[in-house]
């Protein structure tokens, strides 16, 4: 599988290539200042354009497909996440600035022509056409607050609100525009609402613990709803349960649209024994309805299945693929892609283009042969930074034993998945823990639940080695670009402040609560990144524990979190401030509900 040396030689050497078929076509002139990242792409409705959401270089890149060439390249803010083409116009959500903008793509060049302010970190969209035939709705996923909201492609304004599950990332609508299908990470929840009056049809958590929902595709015939997602088996993470997929696997799911009673959805394994799929991100259905592929961002590779052939067990799955599909190569083809394929588009009837973020390319792929025709270049630095090649092996699934998970599996995106993991790494099993955030890791040691690790180097090594079971030795190298792209990650601005950034009136009340009366500074400290270097008895202690004290978690990003405390057993801040952090139970001293509501606004300042 690839590795990530390969990977380097590949951008080091990649500027001085120009050739056809299966090699490189370069944008002319492209700027080199910055990776582009793109993690999603559209294609215009002639078929004749691709365009891509640049992530971290804050661009949208239009491409010629005949000749694949970037025609044009703009800077459109910060963070786009998804992209939409509407007639000759471009949709884009801006995960970093809470904000959708309009792009114009007259004679080929991009413009903007709108930004609209919406909901906090922006990122599915999804278009919706009226009785007309012409696009006049979006749905955009505002996952930092936890729901759609729905804008108006007349006047341009967000004219309805519906309340959904945890982070709501990915969304797609019926090909006969009567349903909206909505994934939301924590819990793995699929909501389906009428499309036209936002009505709630049904809600459906995806069964065996199912996280980090992927991008779903809906068939041609709007009954069915295929999704990809990683599957916590709940078992210790150790070396034999990993080679038998019980600590982390992969799955297929199929819903049927738009009711559906909880054991009507099926699921089929696709990890092959041995050599597994690790981060399916995005699945895509042909026009026909015959074929269905995957994008698998930690494995580097494109699955193409021919739906007919799907085996769909009626009660558990098991941990691999079908047997029947895995010895079959025009059932079931694995497409080595390297980087990090994250989305997908046909472009035609056999080609799909897809979205390489660690390549900073596209690639055209024949379905039938699985043969990469293009690799359409985007732009980038000529080396990777330091970051970047720790940012590689974050997303590098190979670092596992047998490729079931990689390290953005647990702490997705390098935040969390909002899942709980039974490792060795707090002394013992039969401890579960809620995967922390990396955000601001490098500034809250010491680190672990427990606050035993006081070396942040070697917790990287021993998560490496212990947690994923790295099949390759971890090289002082490896761990020192992992500690760089660590440092790069950012806690994003709270949308629960001012318009200034300043506190509200009852974040100031809270804050004064925080540091008096609810007594949360004793342990969380301001000039401590809300965090202590020490450890402390809290009250949820267990004669199980190897360690008998805590280490505070940081609070800063603590709006951005969906689960709470060590074992996440608190899904709220209320949960947590009326059963588990009583304030008469720290301080003795009773607060009233205004007040901890008051109290909540100040946690979600931060």
């Amino acid at each position: 599988m690839f590795q990530t040396n390969m990977f380097i030689r590949f951008t080091f050497f990649s500027c001085l290539l120009l050739v056809l078929g299966g090699g490189l076509l370069f944008a002319e002139p492209v700027s080199q200042q910055s990776d582009r990242s793109p993690i999603s792409l559209a294609v215009s409705p002639d078929g004749q354009f691709i365009a891509t959401a640049n992530h971290t270089s804050s661009s949208v890149s239009l491409i010629h497909v005949e000749t694949g060439r970037v025609v044009s390249e703009l800077n459109c803010g910060r963070g786009p996440a998804d992209i939409l083409w509407v007639a000759d116009q471009l949709i884009v959500s801006l995960q970093h600035e809470d904000a959708v903008v309009f792009l114009s793509t007259n004679q080929d060049k991009l413009r903007v022509e709108n930004k609209i302010i919406v909901g906090d970190a922006p990122r599915g969209l999804a278009a919706w056409k009226g009785a007309s035939g012409r696009i006049e709705k979006v749905f955009v996923a505002s996952s930092g607050f936890d729901r759609i909201e729905v804008l108006d492609l007349q006047t341009q304004n967000v004219t309805h609100l519906i309340s959904v599950g945890g982070e709501p990332r990915m969304l797609a609508v019926s090909p006969n525009q009567k349903w909206l299908v909505t994934c939301c990470s924590i819990p793995g929840e699929v909501f389906v609402h009428d499309a036209s009056t936002f009505q709630l049809i049904s809600k459906r958590t995806i069964f065996d613990d199912a996280f980090n929902l992927g991008r779903p595709t809906i068939s041609p015939d709007s009954l069915t709803v295929f999704l990809s997602s990683s599957i916590n088996r709940t078992f210790p993470i150790d070396d034999l349960n990993i080679e038998k997929g019980w600590a982390i696997d992969n799955r297929f799911t199929k819903l049927p649209l738009p009711q559906g009673e909880y054991w009507e959805q099926k699921q089929m394994g696709l990890d092959v024994r041995g050599d597994a799929v690790g981060d399916p991100m995005a699945v895509k259905i042909s026009q026909n309805g015959k074929t269905l592929v995957v994008a698998c961002g930690g494995t580097h590779e494109l699955l193409i299945l021919n739906r007919s052939k799907i085996l769909w067990p009626a009660a558990d799955p098991g941990d691999f693929l079908p047997d029947a599909l895995r010895d079959n190569e025009d059932d079931f083809r694995r497409v080595e892609l390297g980087g990090r394929p994250t989305d997908i588009e046909f472009v035609t009837p056999t080609q799909v283009a897809v979205s390489n973020y660690l390549l900073n390319s596209v690639q055209i792929v024949e379905i039938t042969s699985g043969k990469i025709l293009k690799t359409i270049y985007l732009g980038g630095p000529a080396e990777p930074s330091l970051a970047r090649q720790g940012e590689m092996i974050f997303y590098d699934a190979d670092r596992s034993f047998d490729s079931w998970f990689s390290c953005q599996t647990c702490h997705t995106d390098g935040h969390t998945s909002g899942q709980t993991f039974d490792t060795l790494n707090d002394g013992n099993y039969d401890t579960f823990k809620l995967t922390p955030t990396l955000r601001g890791v490098m500034k809250t040691g010491p680190w672990t639940w427990h606050g035993w690790q006081t070396d942040l180097p070697a917790a990287v090594r021993k998560s490496m080695q212990a947690t994923l079971s790295s099949p390759k030795p971890v090289s002082d190298h490896d761990v020192e670009a992992l500690l760089a792209y660590f440092k790069s990650l950012k806690i994003p601005e709270s949308p629960h402040r001012t318009a200034n950034k300043e506190l509200t009136k009852s974040a100031v009340r809270g804050q004064t609560l925080f540091l008096g009366k609810a007594g949360c500074a004793d342990c969380h400290r301001k000039s401590q990144n809300y965090t202590s270097p020490s450890t402390y008895s809290v009250g949820l202690e267990s004669n199980r524990y190897f360690f008998p004290e805590f280490n505070p978690p940081s609070l800063n990003g603590l709006h951005t979190r969906r689960r709470f405390l060590h074992d996440g057993r608190a899904s709220s801040l209320q949960e947590v401030l009326t059963r588990y952090h009583r304030s008469e139970k720290l301080t003795g001293r009773e607060l009233t509900e205004p007040e901890r509501r008051d109290l909540i606004d100040f946690l979600m300042s931060l």
